[in-house]
């Protein structure tokens, strides 16, 4: 197959530049390695209802996508490769979805609505954000595909396609839920609400719009009550989901908080490169906000409220806000089809030339001499393409080409992290020591908060007790003078370890318990 007819087929090329790095990129902690460790559990345990992590209920998340692990795990085995690939084929299918949504939204001829499609779902693929997280084992590839099967639901009413739209509205929505809880009414949902803005129907029959709208959403909230009521009971449903996962994380975030406007600092890095490489001026990026299109008004309608709340919310994470970038994407579209915005090939390659400078110098400086070389020779390749993009400057380069250069690039980027500092994210050797000495009864405790780091690595049966700081540690160690400490904290243990490695951006020990209580000013 020679580059034309790959750059033509670009899904074909989409898959195949991100594959390595579903292939070989470790289980990242805390997040990746917390996840499989619940999975794991579920596996271990045969509990698919009550998620747990270290043998406590696990209220953070919905099941689904554990549900998919397992399953994933019991076509080839549990690993970290399959439910990548798992995660990828998620993003495949998130591309197709939202390229159908586009052909049913455009208003123009079949031939029209199919290049614009194309254009929103290359837009779309060639984000930075959404490239990096294409097979990463999180939630939000996941949700981005159960909104866009929700939308799909919305469009059917608005084609007057009553029960079929409340059913895909109803099943995108609950799977959403089962997903990642109710933010997916906030992601699926303003589109709907604001339809008498860009739907016909909406505007000419609104008590038949909304009655069916809030049956899809009572459908999907009925679809997760079925799981939530069988997994925790009436009570634990109300305190676990509602008070703590729900109204505390909207209120008060128990974890990420930010300020309301950081998003507006990070959505620009996440959209490269197209944040610097689409050219207009002035005039059509005020006319967009004016425009009448539907498909357009559908896609602000489907980002800016929803952005809003995002900003409102006290947690923020930048994943939070991938289920909105197929509407960036879609406005994009519609302008290059349109003629007022065009690519600039030297913008996307000075983007190119920053990312590869970054990796070479910034994984170069971090990793030991012996690895280093591998960010330094994959950052060079990413200049090298960019220096390509930027030698283009005079004929305009399609899109597509664009995408799959900067896909190619941040498929370098990962290899060089593994090569370089790769090592530094995978405790699968120190996670089998560990479950070497729990199946020979060796006691075990570790220091600090263990979020399952090393229960998926390595295959744990039973959680590791542990305590958040050493102030009891010289205790425990007098009392099981046969066991082990564990810890990353930078205050480690005196005594020299039996075991230790980089972790991060500091080590990870395994300690005799013995050597700690006989160690010289041990506390009593």
């Amino acid at each position: 197959m020679g580059i034309e007819r790959v750059l033509r087929d670009w899904r074909f090329a989409w898959l195949l530049l991100l594959l390595p790095a579903a292939l070989f990129l470790p289980a990242l902690p805390i997040d990746e390695t917390r996840y499989l460790s619940v999975a794991w559990e579920m596996r271990l345990h045969g509990d698919y209802l009550l998620l747990h992590l270290n043998g406590a209920p696990y209220s953070d998340k919905g099941p689904l996508l554990f549900w998919l692990v397992n399953l994933a795990w019991a076509a080839a085995g549990p690993s970290v490769w399959i439910v990548r690939l798992g995660v990828l084929f998620v993003s495949f299918v998130s591309l197709l979805l939202f390229e159908r949504l586009v052909r049913r939204l455009g208003s123009g001829s079949d031939d029209g609505n199919a290049a614009l499609a194309r254009r929103a779902t290359v837009l779309f693929a060639g984000i930075v954000y959404v490239a990096l997280f294409a097979s990463a084992i999180m939630f939000d590839v996941l949700l981005t595909a159960c909104v866009l099967l929700a939308l799909h639901g919305v469009l059917d009413l608005d084609q007057q396609r009553w029960p079929r739209g409340i059913a895909l509205f109803a099943a995108g929505l609950g799977l959403g839920l089962l997903v990642k809880g109710p933010v997916v009414l906030l992601d699926a949902g303003t589109v709907a609400l604001l339809a008498p803005w860009w739907s016909e129907t909406a505007r000419s029959a609104k008590a038949k719009w909304y009655g069916s709208v809030l049956l899809g959403m009572l459908g999907g909230i009925a679809i997760a009550l079925v799981w939530a009521l069988a997994a925790y009971g009436v009570q634990g449903f109300w305190d676990a989901i509602v008070l703590r996962q729900t109204v505390g994380r909207v209120a008060k975030s128990f974890a990420h908080q930010r300020p309301f406007w950081w998003y507006l600092m990070v959505l620009p890095l996440m959209v490269l490169p197209w944040t610097l490489a689409l050219r207009a001026p002035w005039r059509a990026w005020r006319d967009s906000l004016r425009a009448p299109a539907k498909t357009l008004r559908f896609a602000f309608a489907w980002f800016v409220p929803t952005f809003i709340a995002f900003c409102l919310v006290s947690g923020k994470q930048p994943h939070y806000l991938l289920p909105m970038l197929p509407a960036l994407a879609l406005i994009g579209g519609v302008h290059l089809a349109a003629g007022r915005w065009r690519v600039s090939a030297w913008r996307a390659g000075a983007v190119l030339i920053i990312i590869g400078l970054a990796t070479a110098l910034g994984l170069g400086r971090l990793a030991a001499p012996a690895s280093g070389m591998g960010a330094y020779v994959c950052g060079a390749l990413v200049v090298f393409t960019g220096l390509l993009c930027m030698s283009r400057h005079a004929r305009p380069l399609p899109v597509a080409t664009i995408a799959l250069g900067m896909l190619a690039a941040l498929t370098l980027c990962k290899l060089a992290f593994v090569l370089s500092i790769g090592p530094r994210y995978d405790v699968g050797a120190a996670a089998q020591r560990i479950a070497a000495a729990q199946r020979a009864g060796v006691p075990l405790l570790y220091v600090g908060a263990e979020y399952g780091l090393f229960t998926f690595a390595g295959r744990l049966t039973a959680p590791i007790p542990s305590m958040p700081n050493r102030s009891g540690v010289a205790a425990w160690a007098r009392a099981h003078p046969t066991g082990w400490v564990i810890s990353s904290d930078d205050d480690q243990p005196a005594p020299p370890p039996i075991y230790r490695q980089r972790y991060l951006d500091r080590s990870l020990g395994i300690w005799r318990a013995a050597d700690i209580a006989a160690a010289k000013g041990a506390p009593h």
